[in-house]
């Protein structure tokens, strides 16, 4: 599987990223500010999260899987599962605006627990890569002028996105995606990785 590979190598471009960063990164446990964010996942990290969640014990995976309806009911009721689902025809501006109005309705990510992420060793390539060296104070408004991101040389989870035929997609719509559409081996691992670092 090539999930862990591009995890580490996430993990890689963002150390060094922090050694020539200006200032410090402030992301630290206990800090879930961007918890609530939308956060986009391949095709292959959704099946990635749902093998992960099989593999815990019945009790607590019974409890994410809750915490996933929950997040989607309050997706519908808030307005945005139309948009959520209709993303590909958004203009950029759109994208935008519904980033917006998703961290304002306040969704926590199902995989948050006591403050922190609970699969934080697995978490998602976009996960890793938001990182912030302003306060961590300043992240509960991400809009504005004072959040200062890690800037990164490149970004593992875009080329994963743009090697799969459905782009990205929502973590909070990952177990309703693994449901229609089972996981698909890799033909050819080597080539695909290549294929990606290539896209980098």
């Amino acid at each position: 599987m090539l999930l862990p590979i591009l995890q580490n190598l996430t993990d890689t471009v963002v150390q060094i990223a922090e050694q020539s960063a200006p200032g410090t990164v402030s992301c630290r446990k206990g800090c879930d500010a961007c918890c609530r964010q939308m956060v986009p996942i391949s095709a292959a990290e959704a099946h990635g999260l749902a093998a992960t969640i099989d593999a815990l014990p019945p009790q607590h995976a019974a409890a994410i899987q809750e915490r996933f309806d929950v997040a989607c009911e309050s997706l519908e009721d808030a307005g945005l599962m139309p948009r959520l689902l209709n993303r590909k025809a958004l203009s950029a501006e759109e994208l935008q605006q519904l980033d917006r109005d998703y961290f304002a309705a306040g969704i926590a990510c199902p995989f948050l627990e006591d403050h922190a992420c609970s699969i934080h060793a697995v978490r998602p390539l976009a996960c890793r890569e938001f990182l912030v060296t302003s306060p961590a104070q300043h992240c509960r408004n991400p809009t504005a002028d004072k959040v200062v991101q890690l800037p990164l040389p490149a970004k593992v989870s875009v080329a994963l996105w743009g090697r799969e035929d459905q782009g990205w997609l929502p973590l909070l719509l990952a177990r309703g995606f693994v449901a229609k559409y089972p996981e698909k081996p890799v033909a050819n691992p080597a080539a695909e990785l290549q294929a990606i670092l290539q896209a980098l």
